[in-house]
């Protein structure tokens, strides 16, 4: 009998198997049947009870391993999802740039207030050193930005001398830039006048 029609017989005595045909093609390759002889029944009974004895503790191990791996079985704890970042907020840019300007605005506002502090305080200060005339110490001080890492003492040591030559600038050289009385030197730039038109006009004072 061909091996074919062994294999198909086998199948069906054998009934319901767990084995794969590969399996059971196996075992017909492994038991074969003499050369020019018929498989009796001998045969069959020997091929399907083995078969049949190996299928049962085929399905009671592979029982026993399941159970094993149930007992034995740890599912691996599932990592925890990182969080999603924030959203970065829109327009941060912008938020910057408006926070900038209104630092540097108020900076600005700031530095104007010492500056008009300083102003005062140089003012005053520079007028208790009898630089009374009121235009030539605003033109002296107009437009000045003072350093403010100096004391006021500082500041009116360096502004005297540009008060005392804007003076001779707007009244003449021939009045004295500061006088204790506050005059700003015009008495004596009259008399000074006085006496030259005198002496010119009684010929001892010469051109």
């Amino acid at each position: 009998m061909e091996q074919e029609k062994i294999l198909s017989t086998l199948s069906e005595k054998l009934g319901e198997t767990s084995f794969s045909p590969q399996t059971l093609q196996k075992y017909v390759e492994l038991n074969p049947v003499a050369e020019g002889s018929e498989p009796d029944e001998a045969y069959w009974n020997k091929a399907v009870n083995f078969l049949k004895g190996m299928q049962g503790q085929y399905n009671h191990d592979v029982a026993t391993r399941v159970e094993d791996f149930k007992k034995n079985y740890k599912p691996q704890p599932t990592p925890p999802t990182p969080p999603t970042p924030p959203a970065p907020p829109k327009n941060d840019d912008e938020l910057e740039k408006k926070l900038k300007e209104l630092e540097a605005r108020l900076d600005a506002e700031d530095s104007k207030k010492v500056q008009a502090d300083l102003l005062k305080k140089v003012t005053a200060a520079m007028k208790a050193k009898q630089a009374n005339d009121d235009y030539v110490l605003g033109k002296t001080l107009q437009g000045v930005t003072f350093d403010t890492k100096k004391t006021v003492d500082e500041l009116v040591t360096e502004f005297l001398p540009k008060y005392d030559a804007e003076y001779k600038a707007c009244r003449g050289y021939g009045t004295a830039p500061r006088t204790s009385d506050g005059s700003g030197g015009t008495q004596h730039n009259a008399a000074s006048r006085y006496f030259e038109r005198k002496g010119k006009k009684e010929g001892w004072k010469k051109n």
